[in-house]
Protein backbone atom coordinates (compact mmCIF):
# COMPACT_ATOMS: atom_id res chain seq x y z
CA UNK A 1 0.00 0.00 0.00
CA UNK A 2 2.82 2.38 1.07
CA UNK A 3 4.71 1.86 -2.27
CA UNK A 4 1.47 2.61 -4.13
CA UNK A 5 1.02 5.61 -2.29
CA UNK A 6 4.72 6.38 -3.48
CA UNK A 7 3.96 5.36 -6.70
CA UNK A 8 1.21 7.21 -7.11
CA UNK A 9 2.67 10.84 -5.70
CA UNK A 10 5.70 10.57 -7.89
CA UNK A 11 3.41 10.33 -10.82
CA UNK A 12 0.94 13.27 -9.32
CA UNK A 13 4.69 14.90 -9.52
CA UNK A 14 5.65 13.91 -12.67
CA UNK A 15 1.86 15.20 -14.37
CA UNK A 16 2.19 18.92 -12.13
CA UNK A 17 5.71 19.36 -13.76
CA UNK A 18 4.27 18.13 -17.12
CA UNK A 19 1.17 20.84 -17.24
CA UNK A 20 3.18 23.30 -16.18
CA UNK A 21 5.56 22.82 -18.95
CA UNK A 22 2.64 22.88 -21.17
CA UNK A 23 1.40 25.91 -20.14
CA UNK A 24 0.16 29.07 -21.54
CA UNK A 25 2.68 31.63 -22.58
CA UNK A 26 1.86 34.91 -21.64
CA UNK A 27 3.22 36.46 -24.72
CA UNK A 28 5.96 38.43 -23.26
CA UNK A 29 9.36 39.20 -24.78
CA UNK A 30 12.35 40.18 -23.92
CA UNK A 31 13.27 43.04 -26.05
CA UNK A 32 16.92 42.98 -25.22
CA UNK A 33 17.43 45.73 -22.44
CA UNK A 34 16.17 43.60 -19.87
CA UNK A 35 12.78 44.71 -19.29
CA UNK A 36 10.12 42.13 -20.46
CA UNK A 37 7.92 43.57 -23.22
CA UNK A 38 4.30 43.15 -22.15
CA UNK A 39 3.66 43.25 -26.38
CA UNK A 40 2.41 39.68 -28.12
CA UNK A 41 5.49 38.19 -29.74
CA UNK A 42 2.73 37.04 -32.93
CA UNK A 43 2.21 39.57 -34.92
CA UNK A 44 0.19 39.08 -38.31
CA UNK A 45 1.05 42.06 -41.06
CA UNK A 46 -0.42 42.36 -44.17
CA UNK A 47 -2.98 44.32 -46.19
CA UNK A 48 -6.74 44.87 -45.43
CA UNK A 49 -9.08 43.14 -48.50
CA UNK A 50 -12.27 42.83 -46.60
CA UNK A 51 -14.53 43.80 -43.58
CA UNK A 52 -17.72 43.24 -41.79
CA UNK A 53 -18.81 45.28 -38.95
CA UNK A 54 -15.86 45.31 -36.44
CA UNK A 55 -14.20 42.78 -38.44
CA UNK A 56 -11.31 42.65 -41.11
CA UNK A 57 -10.10 40.26 -43.29
CA UNK A 58 -6.36 40.27 -43.84
CA UNK A 59 -4.13 38.73 -45.83
CA UNK A 60 -0.04 39.02 -46.34
CA UNK A 61 1.67 39.51 -49.34
CA UNK A 62 4.00 37.02 -49.15
CA UNK A 63 3.85 33.64 -51.19
CA UNK A 64 4.10 30.35 -49.18
CA UNK A 65 4.26 26.74 -50.23
CA UNK A 66 2.78 24.79 -47.98
CA UNK A 67 2.77 21.34 -50.51
CA UNK A 68 4.82 19.11 -48.85
CA UNK A 69 1.94 18.86 -46.01
CA UNK A 70 -0.64 18.65 -48.62
CA UNK A 71 -1.82 22.65 -49.27
CA UNK A 72 -1.30 24.66 -52.17
CA UNK A 73 2.18 25.68 -53.39
CA UNK A 74 0.92 29.29 -53.74
CA UNK A 75 -0.84 29.97 -50.52
CA UNK A 76 -1.75 33.53 -48.88
CA UNK A 77 -1.83 33.66 -45.37
CA UNK A 78 -5.47 34.97 -44.95
CA UNK A 79 -7.02 35.59 -41.66
CA UNK A 80 -10.71 37.15 -40.13
CA UNK A 81 -9.89 39.30 -36.82
CA UNK A 82 -13.22 40.04 -35.17
CA UNK A 83 -13.07 43.34 -32.90
CA UNK A 84 -10.79 45.20 -35.03
CA UNK A 85 -12.79 48.01 -34.11
CA UNK A 86 -14.07 50.28 -37.82
CA UNK A 87 -11.46 52.95 -37.77
CA UNK A 88 -9.34 51.10 -40.45
CA UNK A 89 -10.10 50.39 -43.77
CA UNK A 90 -10.17 47.88 -47.07
CA UNK A 91 -6.67 48.54 -48.63
CA UNK A 92 -4.36 49.25 -45.71
CA UNK A 93 -1.64 47.99 -44.55
CA UNK A 94 -1.67 46.57 -41.12
CA UNK A 95 -0.36 44.95 -38.19
CA UNK A 96 -2.59 42.43 -35.61
CA UNK A 97 -1.94 41.70 -32.53
CA UNK A 98 -4.53 38.96 -31.80
CA UNK A 99 -6.39 38.49 -28.60
CA UNK A 100 -6.15 34.74 -28.12
CA UNK A 101 -6.21 31.58 -30.52
CA UNK A 102 -6.31 31.94 -34.50
CA UNK A 103 -8.48 28.84 -35.41
CA UNK A 104 -7.23 27.07 -38.14
CA UNK A 105 -9.82 27.20 -40.80
CA UNK A 106 -9.02 29.32 -44.08
CA UNK A 107 -8.94 31.97 -44.00
CA UNK A 108 -8.09 31.47 -40.05
CA UNK A 109 -10.71 33.23 -37.34
CA UNK A 110 -9.45 35.05 -34.37
CA UNK A 111 -9.60 37.93 -32.19
CA UNK A 112 -7.69 41.48 -32.87
CA UNK A 113 -6.02 42.47 -29.91
CA UNK A 114 -4.47 45.75 -31.56
CA UNK A 115 -4.75 46.72 -34.46
CA UNK A 116 -2.16 49.35 -35.55
CA UNK A 117 -1.84 50.95 -39.69
CA UNK A 118 1.19 51.24 -40.94
CA UNK A 119 1.82 55.32 -41.87
CA UNK A 120 -0.15 55.77 -45.19
CA UNK A 121 2.27 55.73 -48.22
CA UNK A 122 1.33 58.72 -51.26
CA UNK A 123 4.19 58.64 -53.62
CA UNK A 124 5.39 62.23 -54.95
CA UNK A 125 2.96 63.49 -57.46
CA UNK A 126 0.11 60.90 -57.00
CA UNK A 127 -3.30 61.90 -55.89
CA UNK A 128 -4.15 58.59 -54.60
CA UNK A 129 -2.53 57.10 -51.31
CA UNK A 130 -1.76 52.99 -51.84
CA UNK A 131 -4.69 51.99 -49.52
CA UNK A 132 -6.98 53.89 -51.67
CA UNK A 133 -5.23 52.77 -55.09
CA UNK A 134 -5.50 49.24 -53.46
CA UNK A 135 -9.01 49.57 -52.67
CA UNK A 136 -10.50 50.81 -55.79
CA UNK A 137 -8.14 47.54 -57.46
CA UNK A 138 -9.80 45.30 -55.08
CA UNK A 139 -13.44 46.48 -56.56
CA UNK A 140 -12.26 46.00 -59.88
CA UNK A 141 -14.21 43.34 -62.38
CA UNK A 142 -10.35 41.95 -63.32
CA UNK A 143 -10.00 41.58 -59.28
CA UNK A 144 -13.15 39.61 -59.21
CA UNK A 145 -13.45 35.75 -57.69
CA UNK A 146 -10.45 36.13 -55.89
CA UNK A 147 -11.14 35.10 -52.29
CA UNK A 148 -9.41 36.03 -50.79
CA UNK A 149 -7.06 37.93 -52.59
CA UNK A 150 -3.41 38.94 -51.79
CA UNK A 151 -2.07 42.32 -52.66
CA UNK A 152 1.09 41.02 -53.72
CA UNK A 153 2.25 44.58 -54.89
CA UNK A 154 0.93 48.26 -54.92
CA UNK A 155 3.53 50.58 -57.26
CA UNK A 156 2.52 54.39 -58.29
CA UNK A 157 3.70 54.55 -62.08
CA UNK A 158 4.52 58.57 -62.31
CA UNK A 159 5.18 58.27 -65.45
CA UNK A 160 1.54 57.00 -66.67
CA UNK A 161 -0.36 58.40 -63.89
CA UNK A 162 -1.68 55.19 -62.72
CA UNK A 163 -1.16 52.61 -60.09
CA UNK A 164 0.03 49.09 -60.69
CA UNK A 165 -1.57 46.62 -58.12
CA UNK A 166 -0.82 42.95 -58.14
CA UNK A 167 -3.33 40.55 -56.71
CA UNK A 168 -2.74 36.79 -56.12
CA UNK A 169 -5.26 34.00 -55.86
CA UNK A 170 -4.86 31.39 -53.32
CA UNK A 171 -3.73 28.12 -54.38
CA UNK A 172 -2.59 28.99 -58.08
CA UNK A 173 0.13 30.43 -59.50
CA UNK A 174 -1.95 33.29 -61.58
CA UNK A 175 -1.80 36.85 -60.62
CA UNK A 176 -4.02 39.55 -62.04
CA UNK A 177 -2.37 43.23 -62.32
CA UNK A 178 -5.31 45.92 -62.04
CA UNK A 179 -4.29 49.50 -63.34
CA UNK A 180 -5.60 51.67 -61.61
CA UNK A 181 -6.08 55.49 -62.77
CA UNK A 182 -4.30 57.93 -60.27
CA UNK A 183 -8.00 60.45 -59.85
CA UNK A 184 -9.92 60.74 -56.91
Amino acid sequence: MRRRRGVLLAFLAAFVVLLSACGESTGASNDGSGQSSEEPEFVYTGYIVDRKGDGILVTGSVKTNTSDDGGANHYYEATWFSNAGTEHGIGERVRVWPDGPIAESYPGQGKAGRVEAFAAQQPDGANLTEAEAIRKALEAPDAGGMFPPAVKEAEYKANTGHWRIEIAHNGEARTVVVTVPDEH
